[in-house]
């Protein structure tokens, strides 16, 4: 299991995780509630969590594959996808405390590109 950060820990209250296949991927990958992405092993017959990585900009990754295609997907826009309603369909992602590796489900919430600029500047403006 990836280690979480305490910030994140703060925010969950719940003992164990909740999890749900990733969309278009199901039944091969699943995420929890609290940003572990795990993917079925059919030799072993369970459920093994892939280790993600950090980019650049320090955000977590992982790479999914599906009919030999691979592709990277974020952490946080994986959680948000599975966990966070999305009605008004918001394009971005954001962390509330600011935290990029804190990727549980608590912790995040959709936003337009503008709000999340704007949260941004405000953010900038109270140090």
């Amino acid at each position: 299991m990836m280690d979480r950060c305490v910030e994140c820990s703060l925010y969950n209250v719940q003992k164990t995780d909740r999890w749900k296949h990733i969309e278009g991927y199901e039944e091969k990958y699943r995420i929890s509630d609290k940003g572990e992405v795990q993917h079925w092993d059919n030799n072993e017959k369970e459920w093994k969590t892939k280790k993600p990585r950090m980019n650049k900009n320090g955000y977590y990754y992982v790479r999914l594959s599906k009919s030999g295609e691979r592709n990277q997907k974020y952490v946080h826009r994986l959680v948000a996808e599975a966990f966070i309603d999305n009605p008004e369909n918001k394009e971005t992602v954001n962390h509330k405390n600011r935290v990029k590796i804190c990727n549980c489900a608590d912790n995040l919430e959709w936003m337009t590109q503008e709000e999340n600029n704007q949260d941004y500047v405000n953010r900038l403006k109270n140090k």
